[in-house]
């Protein structure tokens, strides 16, 4: 469909400002829209919106521009990566798409922003190589262990592409205290070995006790049950999901923190709840090398 790029830019004005319908004008009309948005984005024409005003209404980090250029990116790739190449102010503005994105033409540019300065585009080349890098990134990937601003996406990337055998005494590594970021780097460590068929050395263990799961109190309303996932006697991992509580105001996941044991399971699907009420423990324990 040809579309003018007045209609062009009221179709992006209409999406910017929350009318999600616009967004099937702009995929109709083909690459063009792609290329008014890359465009606008990078500053080389002038949007038809107030980018304070949008702002406002859209608090989450000026949300709509971005994922307007998702959705186009992904219908229109071709377009996107020719776009990006041919022009370096639109490399900056393609950034936050590339972790939406699988395809190997995205690596250069991921590469690249890997090396910037800006922990935030770093942040984002990680998300990004952890859909398209190979074992060959795990050298770069694991030098981003050592910066806080990067190390939780770095270890998520590690465990979804790293060398299996180099990232398993990376990890290792920084198991040894009690910190949030040592028990990511167990679960990221678990997810390596999955992947290897085991772990390649035998692991070392320290018996934290029972971890005691309650129906946290939210301005005094009962939950009810709505999934147990566990039995007593079964293995968990740290991250797995165990049960799901929910209630007049929001759903709560009971996650274990830790691997372990479920020792008791003190609810069942449908039941009613009351606040601070014990509904699982978990006889857990932590790695540490």
């Amino acid at each position: 469909m040809d579309l003018a790029l007045e209609e062009i830019d009221s179709l992006l004005t209409d999406y910017m400002y929350g009318d999600d319908s616009a967004l099937d004008g702009l995929l109709a009309a083909g690459p063009v829209s792609l290329r008014r948005l890359l465009a606008i984005r990078a500053g080389r024409a002038e949007p038809g919106w107030d980018m304070a005003e949008i702002t406002r209404h859209d608090r989450d980090d000026y949300r709509r521009p971005g994922e307007a250029q998702i959705h186009l990116a992904r219908a229109f790739p071709d377009t996107f990566f020719d776009e990006a190449a041919g022009d370096p102010m639109y490399e900056w503005a393609i950034t936050e798409t590339l972790e939406y994105i699988k395809d190997p033409r995205a690596l250069p540019f991921l590469e690249r922003h890997l090396r910037t300065p800006s922990p935030e585009y770093r942040r984002r080349a990680l998300r990004g190589l952890a859909e398209n890098g190979t074992a060959d990134h795990t050298e770069a990937v694991a030098a981003c262990l050592d910066d806080p601003e990067t190390r939780s996406e770095a270890l998520n990337t590690l465990a979804r592409l790293g060398d299996a055998r180099a990232v398993g005494p990376l990890l290792r590594a920084h198991l040894a205290d009690d910190s949030s970021f040592a028990r990511r780097a167990g679960v990221a460590l678990d997810q390596v070995e999955q992947r290897i068929g085991g772990p390649s050395a035998p692991p070392v263990w320290r018996e934290l006790g029972p971890v005691v799961f309650t129906a946290q109190a939210v301005m005094g309303m009962p939950w009810c049950v709505t999934e147990v996932l566990v039995e007593p006697g079964q293995t968990v991992r740290g991250g797995e999901l165990m049960a799901v509580l929910e209630n007049d105001a929001i759903c709560r996941e009971l996650i274990a923190d830790w691997p372990g044991t479920v020792t008791e399971v003190r609810i069942a699907v449908n039941d009613e709840v009351l606040e601070e009420a014990v509904v699982l423990i978990v006889e857990s324990r932590r790695r540490i090398g």
